[in-house]
């Protein structure tokens, strides 16, 4: 039987760390995240309006509202098309230019992002306005490190 998980591997004899995930694991995360993503709006269905915010202007009010079944239905739905895209993309269309670790953390983290997006929607449908600005930073936060570290880990030859 095959172990799914995530390591933290330290890098020679410095104290940076980086996390090791396998294709396997990183999707397995990554599909999970977007299951649960659906499974959420299937078990607040009865509190859920009818019609659902689920774009916003610079404002921070809704302009884009749909029908309940594809307000929790279309973000999971999107973020597993771009799973695929990235996952079965011929490789003579990538260019080589991804490394397999940092593949996995981006599977990772489309899913990570389309779950905590569609989180803030199934919150705001229920009535609780929160400021889009906060919910976007740490999500840019985190796209931020990411591209740090995939930087780093390119001009490090590999070895953050």
């Amino acid at each position: 039987m095959a172990t799914v998980g995530i390591q933290l591997v330290n890098s020679y004899s410095s104290s940076r760390f980086c996390v090791v995930m396998n294709a396997r694991s990183a999707d397995f995360l990554a599909y999970t995240l977007l299951a649960n993503a659906v499974v959420a709006g299937l078990l607040l269905w009865g509190q859920l309006p009818e019609q659902m915010a689920i774009h916003f202007g610079a404002g921070g009010e809704p302009d884009t509202v749909v029908a309940k079944p594809i307000g929790i239905l279309l973000a999971p739905l999107v973020g597993l098309g771009g799973l695929l895209v990235t996952r079965y993309t011929p490789e003579r269309l990538r260019s080589g230019t991804t490394a397999p670790e940092v593949e996995n953390i981006a599977v990772v983290f489309l899913a990570a992002i389309v779950a905590y997006t569609q989180g803030f929607l199934y919150v705001w449908n229920l009535g609780y306005r929160l400021d889009t600005a906060v919910v976007t930073a740490p999500a840019l936060i985190a796209a931020l490190a990411i591209v740090i570290y995939s930087y780093r880990r390119s001009s490090a030859g590999g070895l953050i």
